[in-house]
This record gives C-alpha cells, structure tokens and sequence, in this order.
C-alpha cells in the first residue's frame, strides 16, 4: 500500500478569467472548489496509475465531510486525525488571455507542540512493514522541524520505504533520518546547503552528498528542463518532450506520484525516472491539482530522453 500524509489540507478555490485587473470587480466568473494539499495531489495521481493510495493526516472538523466525500469519489482510503477549526484557503486565478497564473496560498491554524507529538503517534500507529509513505509539505505552523525525520525514522525501523518532498529546515533535519527517496527542486537544493547551484554537474555533485548522508535516491526536479536523477553510481539526466503546458501547479506532486509507482511496481531506476517525468508533463497539460491522464503517461513515458551524466 502507497499511503500520503496530509498534514496542511486546504480548500483550493480556482477561477478562470479572461483577464486580471487589480481593483476591478469580477463576476459571473467560471469556477471550482477543490479539497487540495500535496499529500492528496499525490494521491490522486497514484490512484490514476492506478494503485491502491490512502491518505493520513490532519484535518479541520468543519471541512471533514468535504474531504472524505472528495475521497471516496476518487477512491483514496482515508484516515485523519481530527481538530477543530477550518482548513486554509488558497485562491488560483487562470487568465486565458495571455496565459497568466496568479496564487494567493493563506497560513494554516497554528498547531502546538502537543497536537504535533499526538499526530506523529497517529501515524506511528498506521506504519505496517513493506508499505511505501510519502512525507510531502511543508509543516503546520508550530511543529517541530524534526516531525518528519522522527517518522521517517520510524518507518526504516519497520521496514518502511520513505520518500521526502519538503523544504527550508524540515528538508534539513528530514535528511537525517535518512529516507530511500528525497525530491527537492533547485531551491530547495540550493536552500538545503546554502548556496547558488548552477549547471548539471554542479547539482549532480550536490545531490552526491545527499546519497552520501545515507539518502538511497536523489531526484532533483528542474522544471520545464526534467531532472536530474542519482541512485548508488548511476547519476541521469533526464529530459522532456515538448509539451503544451497549460498548468503546472501540481506537477512536482504528479512526478512524486510517479517515483511511488514506478518503485512499487520495482522499474528499474531509469523507467522510475521516466515514469516520474511523464506523470508530471502530463499534469501540466491539463488545469487543476493532481489530474493527469493514464494512457497519455504511457505515450509521454516513450518520448523521456535519459543520458547518464
């Protein structure tokens, strides 16, 4: 079982325009509300490919409903840890004209120490041998940096593999806890070890020392340009094909998604990689979250460059 932790849910609002003006009054506008956060971004597109996905985490009683709804539509297993409150709420607003995205992503309810040390035994409780876990997001406001390396920790005591998507010092002490898979993208990269990284070689020696620091495979996602991949003495460069990009919100948990199969079905380590790079390209092809579409990951997958750096 692929489970994805979701521990900062958020109602995503979206509305599409033909074109922005600051100070005007917009109405009769297209649009859609959308139970979101990046743990359920992944799991959609995991239960896309096809794999039986659940969700753990947080969530805000007032929204509950909306989210388990959400979930048994998409058939996401589910099992929250409940508080009360509301969730966040982010505004997209998509102009058709001219292709302009903007983001307004609020701040979620500030969690205290004793929530943070009741949810990591939540999850503790769930961690069952030979499962695969996603440990994707930012922290809640008020949790320690190090929740996500006490878990992953746990999971390496139970034969769990892990993979980490995160930043800033979550990102810093999740490291140390050693998980199989980490996906940072450049500034994270560059934020991890505090410094400007530029060029292939330079980010493949970077993420060398990830590996170095017990990490088993790096992913360095770079965009519109692919990714570059490291796992033991293999380092690849792995490119896409020219896509039409609609929207690519998303599309780091889309590849995220597709490291989770791609392991879970054992590809080999190039086959994860274009597996990871179709899932993304494909979710920037359509508007919203965690939509991507099956058949046209097959087809994107035959056309991944992959050349060993």
């Amino acid at each position: 079982m692929i489970h994805c932790t979701l521990l900062n849910p958020a109602i995503d609002v979206l509305y599409t325009v033909s074109e922005f003006q600051s100070g005007a009054t917009l109405t009769d506008l297209d649009s859609q509300i959308i139970p979101a956060g990046k743990g359920l971004n992944v799991a959609r597109v995991v239960k896309t490919l096809g794999e039986n996905v659940a969700v753990a985490g947080i969530m805000m009683e007032e929204n509950q409903a909306q989210f388990l709804r959400f979930c048994d539509e998409h058939g996401i297993k589910n099992d929250f840890f409940t508080l009360e409150g509301a969730v966040r709420v982010n505004a997209t607003i998509m102009e058709t004209r001219g292709d302009q995205i903007s983001h307004l992503n609020s701040r979620g309810k500030r969690l205290g120490p004793a929530v943070a040390e009741n949810v990591l035994a939540f999850l503790k409780k769930k961690v069952v041998p030979d499962d695969i876990w996603s440990f994707s997001g930012s922290l809640p406001d008020g949790f320690s940096d190090e929740f996500y390396r006490r878990i992953i920790k746990h999971c390496k005591k139970n034969s769990v593999t892990t993979l980490l998507d995160t930043r800033d010092n979550a990102l810093r002490m999740g490291v140390m806890g050693k998980p199989d898979m980490i996906k940072p993208n450049i500034a994270e990269l560059e934020g991890y070890f505090g410094e400007q990284v530029q060029g292939t070689h330079h980010i493949a020696l970077k993420a060398k020392r990830l590996l170095d620091r017990g990490v088993g495979y790096a992913f360095i996602s770079l965009g519109g340009d692919g990714m570059i991949a490291l796992h033991e003495n293999d380092c690849l460069l792995c490119s896409l094909p020219q896509i039409k990009a609609v929207d690519t919100v998303g599309c780091g948990d889309a590849l995220v998604a597709g490291l989770l199969v791609g392991f879970a079905r054992r590809f080999s380590f190039p086959e994860m990689c274009r597996m990871a790079l179709a899932c993304g390209a494909s979710k920037a092809m359509h508007a919203g979250t965690g939509i991507i579409v099956r058949d046209e990951v097959w087809q994107l997958m035959e056309d991944i460059k992959i050349e060993s750096v």
